[in-house]
């Protein structure tokens, strides 16, 4: 039975990013939960905003680690190494030359998004230094996963979750605020894209082989539209939030989020594994559909565990996690742990579209953005229906991902 499972790709690999992934979610909620002690509820609510305009601002990090994750399984199984150097210098290369230009264009919108929600624009800008890691370490690390250096990829992502921790948690002690924890933020996937050139040091060391990258462009749009959803809809609710309540209940609907996207993130270690497995697969002509029902399956038991934790002791685990301050948010733990368990199995189906050369069709994506923005204004009145909305908004994704796949055959 052991060895079964050992000798199975998914589930091996699954362990093993699903401890590592985990390792490093905690590290970030360790993170989240001293900052949420450390700051307080008004100050957190502004680290909090400034998270969600790091995931915005990340959007393409996982579109990029995604793509290049694609296209280095199909060159490790044909052992390019020559081609992988070639895909990974040629995109550090573009990747650095975009990021400055996009940095330089967006500088009047966080001059807006300060001024919109009223929060001091050099520390909005600090934060929008971000940009420079979305090209790069994203990069490194799509090599590593399409590689299946599932190993490294773990470690690596350990490493920036502790250093982020350690400057941020040594920065607020000596004063510095919210804005040590965007420092230790930054710092720390600088660190961690140093050392995440070290497990490639086989394919740095070998010479370039040109490979046509027309294709890699062409696929790059659906790759981009599906997580773009994803990480919008993690976002958008806590930026409203701030704008529509006051700083003390975007708090409590921040911490609510956070508890919500530790389902999300417990799971996304599964479609990482099940990305570079079946996109092998689909290319040499392998069915797919047992590999993605298995992958499908482990994603729905965890987050059916999770949902009855958060049903039956909502109150223990926040009082726990976050102290009594926050136990308000109590209240909408179940409904925040629906909405993303809906939003964690629409990125496994989205992700394995994405795998099987599906093309994904933006309007829908946009549909479900635009009801889920619809639902969560009008529903500001309460923070309980405000939930609410958040959870029907994720069922609205999975339902929309499935038609999106059910719009082609399954290999």
């Amino acid at each position: 039975m052991i060895k079964k499972i050992t000798s199975d790709e998914l589930i091996n690999g699954s362990i093993i990013l699903f401890v590592m992934f985990n390792l490093f979610n905690f590290i970030n909620f360790i993170f989240q939960f001293l900052m949420a002690r450390m700051l307080g509820p008004a100050e957190y609510g502004v680290l909090a905003v400034l998270m969600s305009l790091i995931y915005f601002i990340a959007i393409p990090s996982e579109s990029i680690q995604t793509l290049i994750s694609k296209y280095t399984s199909k060159l490790s199984a044909k052992s390019n190494y020559r081609g992988i150097k070639y895909l990974l210098a040629k995109m550090l290369k573009k990747g650095t030359r975009i990021t400055i230009l996009i940095f330089l264009l967006m500088i009047p919108f966080f001059y807006f998004y300060s001024y919109f929600l009223n929060i001091d624009f050099y520390l909005v800008l600090l934060t929008g230094t971000m940009i420079f890691s979305v090209f790069l370490l994203p990069t490194t690390r799509g090599v590593m996963q399409g590689m299946k250096k599932f190993n490294s990829l773990g470690i690596n992502m350990v490493l920036e979750a502790i250093l982020k921790l350690i400057i941020a948690v040594i920065l607020i002690a000596l004063g510095i605020k919210t804005y040590g924890a965007v420092i230790g933020i930054i710092g720390g996937s600088i660190i961690a894209f140093v050392f995440s050139l070290i497990p490639l040091r086989k394919i740095l060391s070998t010479n370039e082989e040109k490979i046509d990258s027309t294709k890699i462009y062409e696929q790059s749009t659906p790759i981009f539209f599906a997580l773009i959803a994803i990480l919008l809809m993690q976002s958008i609710d806590v930026i409203i939030a701030k704008r529509v309540f006051s700083p003390d209940i975007a708090g409590q609907y921040a911490v609510a989020n956070l508890m919500g996207k530790i389902i999300f993130f417990g799971t996304v270690a599964i479609s990482k594994t099940m990305l570079p497995l079946t996109s092998e697969r689909f290319e040499t002509g392998i069915s797919t559909r047992r590999l993605f029902f298995k992958a499908l399956g482990i994603v729905s038991v965890l987050c059916l565990i999770a949902l009855i934790l958060f049903a039956f002791f909502p109150q223990l685990i926040v009082e726990i996690l976050f102290g009594e301050e926050y136990l308000q948010s109590a209240s909408i733990v179940l409904n925040m742990g629906i909405a993303f368990s809906f939003i964690s199995l629409a990125n496994l189906v989205l992700i394995y579209g994405v795998s099987i050369n599906k093309k994904i069709k933006v309007q829908y994506l946009i549909i479900v953005l635009v009801a889920q923005i619809i639902l969560l204004t009008l529903s500001s009145f309460s923070l309980y229906y405000y939930s609410i909305s958040m959870a029907f908004s994720g069922l609205l994704l999975f339902i929309s991902s499935i038609i999106i796949i059910k719009k082609r055959e399954i290999v």
